[in-house]
């Protein structure tokens, strides 16, 4: 399953507040699932379709998307999720009334809805809106295309919540696994063996260099199906074996 997550908002651009959810990546990888797309976009509506587009062109089966989704103007990934499913926006009858219960609980007194408070009920026409387990402005979930799209709240103690109940089942494994390895040659004379390998095999090769390498030793990792990694790995260090020892370039 190709995943992905678009992350929305101004705040996350300006280098104070790391934008990537690591607690979501790694319940996503827990379950032996990849992630395919991670990118971070402004509150800028044209750029947020196009950031649909992109990851459906990508092949993206799940697209997770954080952020925007309160009631104020700069809130317009709901309105870019619209525009990219040719869909108009109507208030979801469920969501107002969990809306309306959030708020009445928050305040300690019954709420009556304005229109701008309501702007976090409403859902593309013929998607669902998925409950906020501890906040107000409710999730969406469409599809277009073979992708399913859901929106969810930018607050991690939301999001998080959110996503664990209304996206982590839907993950399907891979069936990958990952293999570490630990070497002390460089890139420059590792790049040939990772070609050979990758051309014997069907796995990928992820190189990780260390500035340190001589003394760390840089660590290369093996991904794709069980039986192909281990037989990648053997391959990897037959090759390594044949280096000559004094060779130690980068």
């Amino acid at each position: 399953m190709r995943t992905g997550i678009l992350h929305i908002g101004d705040e996350l651009l300006t280098g104070d507040i790391d934008p990537y959810p690591k607690e979501i990546i790694a319940m996503i990888r827990g379950k032996g699932s990849n992630l395919d797309l991670l990118e971070v976009l402004g509150d800028n509506e044209d750029d947020i379709v196009k950031g649909f587009q992109h990851a459906q062109a990508l092949g993206i089966e799940v697209l997770i998307v954080t952020g925007g989704l309160g009631p104020t103007l700069d809130d317009v990934t709901r309105e870019a999720l619209a525009r990219y499913l040719e869909a108009d926006l109507v208030v979801d009858e469920g969501a107002e009334r969990a809306l309306q219960e959030a708020l009445s609980r928050w305040h300690g007194r019954s709420e009556t809805l304005n229109d701008i408070q309501r702007r976090m009920a409403r859902v593309p026409r013929g998607t669902k809106a998925l409950r906020n387990i501890t906040g107000a402005a409710c999730g969406v979930e469409g599809t277009r295309e073979g992708m399913t799209v859901f929106l969810l709240p930018g607050f991690p103690n939301e999001m998080v919540p959110m996503f664990r109940e209304h996206i982590l089942p839907r993950i399907r494994e891979s069936g990958d696994v990952e293999l570490k390895l630990q070497v002390w040659q460089g890139e420059s004379i590792l790049e040939p063996l990772f070609q050979e390998v990758v051309s014997a095999h069907r796995v990928r090769i992820a190189s990780l260099p260390s500035t340190r390498w001589r003394e760390e030793g840089n660590k290369v990792i093996l991904k794709g199906p069980q039986k192909e990694v281990e037989e990648a790995r053997s391959h990897f260090l037959r090759l390594l074996e044949k280096l000559p020892q004094d060779v130690s370039s980068r």
